[in-house]
C-alpha cells in the first residue's frame, strides 16, 4: 500500500484498513492455490522438523530486514530455508520445479514494469478526455484504492497461501487456520509494516495518484497471474517493477539510489540467507 499512500491517497491507518480486508479475501478464496508450493512442490514431502526449520529461518531473515526497513521477498527466503534444510534433512528437492519459481524471480519484476508501464500510458491518455481537475483526481482516488485492495489480496493469495501450505492440517480445518494466519498478517502490518511502506511511498520515487494506481495495480496483476500457476513469487518485487513502469512516462527521476541497491542485494541475498541459515536450524536444533 505504499504507493497510495505516497500519493497523498491514503492515510497510513486507511491503508492498513483496507490492506487488511484485501489479505483476508486473497487468503480465503486463493490462498489454496499456494498451499502445496513447498512442501510437494519444492521439496518431494515434509515433516513438522521440516516446517519448522522454514519457519524460524523465514521469521529471523524478515524480522532482520523488516527492522532495517528493506523490502525483501517472503517467498524467497521460504523457499531458500527449504531447500537448505532439506538438503541436511534428506528431502528430495524438485529441481525442475525450483528453477521455475527462480526463473519467476527474475520476470516478476520485468513483469510489473511493463503492466505498468502499459497502464500508465492508457491512464494518461484517458486524462486528457476529463477536462474538470478535481473528477480526475477523484476517478483517481478511488482507483488507488481500488488497486492497493487488490494489491493486499494478490499478497494473502500468494505469500501468505504459501506459508499456510506448510503446516499440515485437514482441508476442513485450513480455513480457519488460514484466516489465522490472515490476522498475524494484519498485526504485523499494524506493527511493523510503517519503515517498509515508507520506504516505497517516499523514499524511492515521488508518485502521482495517476501513477500509485499504475505501479499498484502492474505489481498485482503480476503477483495475481502467478498465483493462477501456483508459482510463489515477490510482492515487493512485483510493486517496486511497477513503480519504476509507472514513472517512465511520465519521466519521473529515481532519486534514492542507495535504497534501490539495498533492495536488488536484498532480493539477491535472500533465498541464500534462508538456506544457509534453514541447514543451520536443521543442522543444530
Amino acid at each position: 500500500m505504499g504507493t497510495s499512500v505516497g500519493g497523498r491517497t491514503l492515510r497510513y491507518s486507511e491503508a492498513l484498513g483496507f490492506a487488511s480486508i484485501g489479505v483476508l479475501a486473497g487468503i480465503a478464496l486463493e490462498g489454496y492455490k499456494l498451499s502445496g508450493a513447498i512442501t510437494s512442490g519444492i521439496v518431494s514431502s515434509g515433516s513438522p522438523e521440516f516446517a519448522f526449520d522454514v519457519a524460524l529461518s523465514t521469521f529471523v531473515i524478515m524480522t532482520f530486514f523488516t527492522y532495517h526497513r528493506i523490502p525483501i521477498s517472503l517467498s524467497q527466503v521460504a523457499i531458500g530455508a527449504a531447500i537448505g534444510a532439506a538438503f541436511v534433512r534428506g528431502i528430495r528437492v524438485n529441481w525442475l520445479f525450483t528453477a521455475l519459481v527462480a526463473s519467476s524471480w527474475f520476470l516478476t519484476p520485468a513483469v510489473g514494469l511493463m503492466l505498468a508501464f502499459a497502464l500508465s500510458l492508457v491512464t494518461k491518455r484517458a486524462a486528457k478526455r476529463i477536462r474538470k481537475a478535481l473528477t480526475l483526481n477523484a476517478l483517481y482516488a478511488y482507483l488507488t484504492v481500488f488497486s492497493g485492495i487488490y494489491s493486499a489480496y494478490a499478497l494473502g493469495a500468494n505469500t501468505v497461501g504459501l506459508i499456510v501450505g506448510m503446516v499440515g492440517v485437514p482441508r476442513s480445518e485450513r480455513l480457519v487456520v488460514s484466516l489465522i494466519f490472515g490476522l498475524a498478517t494484519i498485526v504485523g502490518m499494524f506493527l511493523f509494516g510503517r519503515g517498509t511502506t515508507r520506504s516505497v511511498a517516499e523514499n524511492i520515487i515521488g508518485l502521482s495518484p495517476s501513477a500509485s494506481f499504475a505501479a499498484q495495480m502492474g505489481g498485482a496483476m503480476t503477483v495475481h497471474g502467478f498465483t493462477q500457476f501456483g508459482i510463489p513469487v515477490s510482492v515487493s518485487q512485483a510493486v517496486v517493477g511497477g513503480i519504476f513502469g509507472a514513472a517512465i512516462p511520465r519521466r519521473i527521476v529515481v532519486r534514492n539510489d542507495r535504497l534501490i541497491r539495498e533492495m536488488f542485494i536484498g532480493w539477491t541475498v535472500a533465498p541464500l540467507l534462508g538456506a544457509v541459515l534453514g541447514m543451520l536450524i536443521a543442522a543444530f536444533l
